[in-house]
């Protein structure tokens, strides 16, 4: 951009372009951010140098004189020294609630290499707990990312970091690993070992032995966990989540004012047989679809609209018709309300089970216009891909396929030309570090290093669907997912440069300051 004078500004939410320089002085911006590597995610993947905010959103964005022009006696000024920023990254697929509820007891082992490492996390957690309180990893985790895994975690490892703290590491739904004083509250006998089934103990179904056993978690401690939680995130690089649930105090808690996060969240319903059905239904049809306001809100139907149709194992057999039926009725009613539907799929036969009902449900009730979202999809041919970008669809692209070691077709879908966007489904399954997942889809390789991908994309490619598509999904595109005048100032300063830095190192990357709605939410120690 030539040093003209002469700059794009947003007036009343929409751009006006060609206002004068010396006019826009004079609204006295709130910020100006200088001196960047700013990678706008816009339609042309546009660099820019700095930006001016003002009431929340981008202003304008040009050259750091001409922002330095903007700027008034109460301009904060931010000057970044040559660092990388990105949009505000969101996440279109995480289970929010679930991480919040515990957050107090937990660790996590988001992109640590090295079991070494995990155990000395344990260790400093129990340092700082008093004798007795709990300890878990609430999964997020594979084996495949530790180099030393040798034994796993054993029971002499878990007795040995927690001696005075019952702890448990859950890994995914399948396995969990506990330590004797953890064993004991369960009435578990410590001598079979540290590793047991995690059936009856943290799986899928209650009961959830293990965390039944840790003492329920206060008003005022749920209250700082969700705190706590939002703030973690934002050290990540996370502006906005799509939880998948729906808790009473998320939205107690943006009545009082603005989130560090944007939310949104889904309607909850209960469809497990044809009679539930149509008692889901009916609130399905009286409920008003996309209720976010910015902040947070109601914004659609997931992740399982029709529970019995929730594919795991693959599976050759066609689904059964009554099962297909039943979910198309419950589609159409959806469809027909104008809801927003995020269907977990994971298989490319049952990706096909579901676009043939979807296609029938078109025909009477289009899905056009309403951006249903088929979440997951570890396995998805170009002719599905196809046949969902027909009828509008988009894909959601989850970190989880990379803890399940799953060689997604990302080229393929990045060909097609459907809209997709990343998420992680945090916080059991998969990680929540976004970085993580960039660096999963840019370089092929999970956190430990091991090819898990014959797919990949370009870093420009990744970054969008980290933003500006994940904005499309939940039709924010308007506000949302890139650095454009008018825009909301969603934005992350990095402490190193996203399209340069070795492709095994994006997982790496550290967000040294966040911001949403041109408020900061997090700043590392090198930023205060």
């Amino acid at each position: 951009m030539r040093n003209v004078g002469w700059v794009s500004i947003a007036v009343g939410g929409f751009v006006a372009a060609l206002v004068s320089a010396a006019a826009l002085a004079q609204q006295n911006v709130d910020t100006v951010v200088t001196h960047g590597k700013i990678l706008t995610a816009d339609a042309t993947f546009a660099v820019v140098e700095a930006l001016a905010i003002d009431g929340g959103r981008i202003v304008a964005r040009g050259t750091s004189a001409e922002m330095a022009r903007l700027a008034g006696p109460k301009t904060k000024t931010l000057d970044v020294g040559g660092a990388t920023l990105i949009p505000g990254l969101i996440d279109n697929h995480m289970h929010f609630t679930r991480g919040v509820e515990r957050w107090h007891t937990q660790v996590r082992f988001e992109g640590v290499d090295s079991k070494r490492a995990a155990l000395d996390m344990l260790r400093a957690k129990a340092a700082r707990l008093p004798a007795g309180a709990w300890i878990m990893v609430q999964g997020g985790w594979t084996p495949r990312q530790f180099k030393d895994w040798g034994e796993g975690f054993t029971l002499a490892d878990l007795d040995a970091v927690a001696p005075k703290n019952p702890a448990f590491v859950q890994e995914g739904y399948g396995v969990v690993y506990a330590n004797t004083l953890a064993l004991k509250a369960v009435k578990l006998n410590p001598a079979d070992g540290a590793r047991r089934n995690a059936q009856g103990l943290v799986s899928f179904q209650p009961p959830y032995a293990l965390y039944d056993a840790i003492p329920p978690t206060s008003p005022a401690q749920l209250e700082q966990n969700f705190t706590d939680f939002m703030h973690e995130l934002n050290s990540t690089g996370l502006t906005g989540v799509y939880s998948l649930g729906l808790s009473p105090w998320v939205a107690e808690r943006a009545a009082k004012g603005p989130l560090p996060l944007r939310i949104w969240e889904t309607l909850p319903f209960d469809a497990h047989d044809p009679a539930s059905a149509v008692h889901a239904a009916e609130i399905i049809a009286r409920s008003k679809p996309n209720q976010f306001d910015g902040q947070w809100g109601v914004f659609g139907l997931g992740e399982v609209l029709y529970g019995p149709f929730f594919d795991l194992a693959p599976r050759k057999d066609p689904w059964p018709e009554d099962i297909m039926n039943e979910y198309g009725k419950l589609a159409a009613v959806a469809a027909r309300a104008g809801w927003h539907v995020h269907q977990h799929v994971i298989n490319n036969n049952a990706v096909t089970d579901l676009l043939d009902t979807l296609e029938k449900v078109n025909q009477t009730q289009p899905l056009n216009g309403l951006r249903w979202t088929l979440g997951h999809v570890y396995d998805i041919s170009p002719a599905n891909i196809a046949r969902a970008k027909v009828m509008g669809m988009t894909l959601g692209v989850h970190g989880a396929a990379m803890q399940a070691g799953a060689h997604m077709p990302l080229r393929k879908i990045a060909d097609s030309g459907i809209v997709f966007g990343l998420g992680t489904d945090a916080t059991i399954v998969s990680h929540y570090s976004p970085f993580v997942t960039l660096g999963w889809v840019v370089s092929g390789v999970d956190v430990g290093g091991n090819k898990v991908l014959d797919e990949t994309l370009t870093r420009e490619e990744a970054l969008v669907a980290h933003t500006r598509s994940n904005a499309y999904l939940f039709f924010q595109e308007n506000a949302l997912g890139s650095l454009e005048v008018g825009k909301q100032a969603d934005l992350v300063v990095l402490d190193r440069d996203y399209m340069t830095v070795p492709a095994a190192d994006i997982k790496r990357i550290k967000p040294t300051l966040t911001m949403v709605g041109g408020r900061v939410v997090f700043s590392s120690p090198e930023q205060r």
